[in-house]
């Protein structure tokens, strides 16, 4: 059964990464729900936010062969309910 899942990746700032991110997916025939990057608070870091909908084994097996990618510095794989409440505690966190 397929569950929806967050991805999100941190890694450094290095021209074809997202394309070698996205060949995974494409190998792994994994459709890319949504898709942002940003900068990250730490310099030359970057972040990318990646949903997708599959199954729990197939989600394991990717953010394993992502994290092998020289770039990537740590991948994290959330239910969509927990991202929301993390980005309710940046929000609480940037309004004080």
């Amino acid at each position: 059964m397929n569950n929806e899942y967050v991805l999100t990746i941190f890694s450094e700032n290095h021209v074809g990464l997202l394309s070698q991110i996205a060949t995974v997916f494409t190998c792994r025939n994994i459709n890319i729900e949504t898709l942002n990057v940003m900068r990250s608070s730490v310099d030359g870091i970057h972040r990318f936010t990646i949903t997708v909908n599959t199954n729990n084994e197939r989600m394991d097996n990717l953010v394993k062969q992502i994290e092998k990618k020289i770039e990537v510095l740590k991948a994290f794989v959330h239910s969509p309910d927990e991202t929301v409440g993390d980005e309710w505690e940046l929000l609480k966190e940037f309004i004080k």
